[in-house]
């Protein structure tokens, strides 16, 4: 199976299905233009694969060379946007800056607090770029207090155009990025609540996560669904199941937007007492609390199409984690198997030769799933490496259609036999056939380090991260190393891939996931040129 036949054949679906023509039009060029990157997932497909890169290839990725550099004001863990010959990078320091593409000089520099009117806040994610504007959402300091706040920003000049609330609960953050379809804003909430459980004496925990519709023109919020059962703001009753993956899909053929959710924050009472007499997921919890699965909401509604994912029991915060309170930790606590990923929408063949489009997503669990786009209803699932509480798979894969990469961070450190048997309790890059779910080949970290950041693809290579701090080109039909090179700190992006350069952040560091901080952005190409 080939990649553009792959598009041309979703293409081809839309077009013949959709009823509104300027959204068709916009459907109908899911990528933009070949020289640009302009969300998390390089395109409404999430695919985090540009097919237009010709000029990086496997034959010569050995060459990659620093172009030039750009000092942020901190960590830099988001895949830039890059846009006419614009780049756009969020840091950890609280700043957001416009770069020239070619040189890395300051087209325009805001500090987020400027923007929203919080000290301290920042963005983490990736920006989406539509029509002139940036649309993402900040994340602020639990003792802040302010909530969680999508925003839209004049792309030329830096200015605020429009600021929404879309979650008042003092730690929701929008940790996740947005895309754009249809004059609409998509984006998850998810929440720091998971961490604050650590605290003693804390009464936890009342957060939901959702999923919500915004107006690009005016910020309106159009509708918002909740993926677990309403607490009535009370601690005892159903939490979490936050929104906090990459770039949720759009399946225009469908007319859904789908997204992966985590795990229950916690339970009632009664779930407990269900599970303790060995009851089963099916018995012990209601059907609305979605947790650990991928979900399809309707475009225009926000109402849930079809879920996909075990059912299982899964309430988990930081109180489970050695060296914390453990007063918070639920009982029968899981193992924090989030779905880290909105996921990817392509095609297989179907029946009588037809194409089939398939939703495919990495699990914490380190298994990573193919489900049919209609009906949720899976086709294949396979069990890519070790689960862990950070990974798994944790920040996303990418597919260029016909191979699905895949990064497993590893972070419980569990034994893993390679097939030329060799061990590793690191991370572990892969690749699987997309029609199958065949594991094609699998390559420790080089490093022996934990593999936590979205991959991304073009032109048959995959690029990759590690906390150790390098970062790697891949054959991404052998896994074979073809370049490595060791940032100033640890690497947990992935990299934008446009017109021959690679836009790559560097830098993670913080309380739960201890790295090497770094202020560097990088752009990569063919001998530096």
């Amino acid at each position: 199976m080939r990649w553009r036949p792959a598009i041309a054949a979703i293409v081809a679906l839309v077009l013949g299905v959709s009823t509104a023509p300027a959204e068709a039009a916009v459907s109908a060029e899911p990528y933009g233009s070949p020289l640009d990157w302009r969300m998390g997932g390089h395109d409404y497909l999430n695919t985090k694969s540009n097919p237009f890169e010709r000029r990086i290839r496997p034959g010569n990725a050995d060459r990659l060379a620093v172009k030039w550099t750009f000092t942020a004001a901190g960590d830099t863990s988001a895949i830039p946007a890059v846009v006419d010959g614009a780049v756009y990078v969020p840091d950890w320091g609280g700043t957001f800056s416009k770069l020239d593409a070619a040189t890395g000089k300051v087209i325009w520099q805001r500090k987020v607090s400027d923007w929203n009117g919080i000290p301290g806040s920042i963005v983490r994610a990736s920006p989406a770029y539509a029509g002139g504007r940036l649309y993402f959402g900040d994340q602020n300091s639990p003792s802040g207090g302010k909530g969680t706040h999508l925003m839209a920003v004049d792309a030329a000049s830096g200015d605020l155009i429009w600021k929404t609330t879309l979650d008042e609960h003092f730690a929701a953050v929008l940790t996740g990025s947005p895309v754009v379809f249809g004059g609409v804003v998509y984006q998850g909430v998810s929440s720091k609540e998971a961490a604050v459980a650590g605290l003693p004496g804390y009464p936890c925990c009342t957060f939901r996560g959702s999923v919500n519709a915004v107006d690009a023109a005016t910020g309106r919020v159009l509708w918002k669904t909740y993926t677990v059962p309403d607490n009535g703001g009370k601690p005892g009753g159903f939490s979490g199941g936050g929104v906090w993956s990459t770039s949720p899909v759009i399946d225009v053929v469908n007319r859904t937007v789908i997204v992966g959710s985590g795990q229950n924050l916690t339970v009632p009472l009664s779930v407990t007492q269900c599970q303790t007499a060995g009851g089963t997921p099916e018995q012990c919890l209601p059907d609305d609390n979605h947790i650990d699965q991928l979900l399809a909401l309707d475009l225009r509604t926000g109402a849930i199409r079809w879920t996909a994912g075990d059912k299982a029991f899964d309430a988990w915060t930081v109180a489970c984690e050695p060296g914390f309170p453990p007063e918070n930790c639920p009982p029968n606590h899981g193992g924090d198997f989030d779905f880290g990923e909105g996921g990817h929408l392509f095609t297989i063949p179907g029946e009588y030769g037809r194409p089939r489009l398939v939703v495919g997503a990495g699990q914490k669990s380190g298994e990573y799933w193919l489900v049919d786009a209609r009906t949720g209803k899976t086709v294949w699932k396979t069990q890519v490496g070790p689960g862990g509480v950070h990974g798994g798979i944790e920040w996303g894969s990418a597919t260029d259609g016909r191979r699905i990469y895949v990064s497993n961070a590893n972070t419980n450190h569990v034994a893993h036999t390679l097939p030329d048997g060799t061990v590793t309790t690191n991370g572990i890059f892969f690749a699987l056939d997309a029609v199958t779910g065949r594991i094609l080949w699998e390559r420790a970290d080089p490093s022996n380090a934990e593999t936590m950041g979205a991959v991304t693809t073009a032109n048959g290579v995959m690029f990759a991260g590690s906390m150790s701090g390098h970062m790697y080109a891949l054959d991404g039909a052998t896994g074979k190393i073809l370049w490595d090179f060791l940032g100033e700190g640890s690497s947990n992006a992935g990299p934008a891939i446009v017109n021959g350069t690679l836009y790559w952040g560097n830098g993670y560091n913080n309380r739960f996931i201890q790295g090497k901080g770094s202020k560097t952005f990088y752009a990569f190409s063919i001998g530096g040129r």
